[in-house]
């Protein structure tokens, strides 16, 4: 799944001008650059243990509280100087590398649970590895679209990536249950809950996506049936 993710991401990079690497993206103080930034040094942790052990050391210099964020840092802060060209050219050389080294990861690591609050409870790393990497890269694909106004080109496992984040939704939905309808890029329709449903709900795929992310988004729920449904969906949350 997480190849033809990288691949997608890496051709929309080399596609942006000088200007468009400036713009401001979705993600709170990142431009299209930091997020490349980050996607190449996430990257570059899974390639080479220690890549990752290094940023593990040096996060706390930059005064955040969360892991994830003190990497993000030492993820920019290594590629800082780099030009544009290297920074997509990192990123092409090392995503095979990272993928490999992640399928190749021994099963008792892959089993054990991820520390720190970042993730759902229970969130092992075969999941981190296998599903929350690739899923981080489909949504930046998303955000450098929306930040430079350039078309995102279909990918053939977008519908996975979808799938997978509405069965984590399902997983810890306790509200009632509905039949939810995706439309667009990777949509597809679901069952949430465990009973017939109460209502049936469309709504278009990737804005839907970026709210379960966090971020600002306002998708339209087209409700058929019980209201009630509408306002668990849109106060719901799903790890990226």
């Amino acid at each position: 799944m997480a190849r033809p993710q990288y691949d997608a991401f890496v051709a929309q990079l080399r596609d942006l001008t000088d200007e468009q690497w400036q713009f401001p993206t979705d993600c709170a103080e990142w431009s299209v650059r930091d997020i490349a930034a980050h996607v190449a040094g996430a990257a570059d942790e899974g390639a080479h243990l220690r890549v990752l052990l290094r940023h593990m050391r040096r996060r706390k210099r930059y005064g955040r509280a969360g892991l994830v964020d003190g990497l993000n840092d030492a993820q920019l802060a290594d590629r800082a100087g780099a030009t544009t060209t290297r920074v997509v050219d990192d990123l092409e050389r090392l995503a095979p590398k990272a993928i490999a080294a992640r399928r190749r990861a021994p099963g008792p690591m892959r089993r054990r649970t991820v520390p720190g609050a970042d993730l759902a409870p229970g969130s092992t790393f075969a999941y981190l590895f296998d599903v929350i990497f690739a899923r981080d890269v489909w949504m930046h694909r998303i955000d450098v679209a929306r930040a430079t106004g350039c078309a995102l080109p279909a990918v053939d496992t977008d519908a996975v990536v979808v799938a997978q984040v509405v069965r984590d939704l399902g997983r810890f939905w306790t509200a009632a249950p509905l039949e939810l309808e995706l439309t667009g890029q990777g949509g597809g329709s679901w069952l949430l809950g465990p009973a017939a449903p109460v209502a049936r709900v469309s709504t278009d795929a990737v804005e839907y996506l970026r709210l379960l992310s966090g971020r600002v988004a306002q998708p339209a729920l087209a409700v058929d049936g019980d209201e009630s449904v509408r306002g668990p969906l849109l106060r719901a949350r799903v790890a990226f």
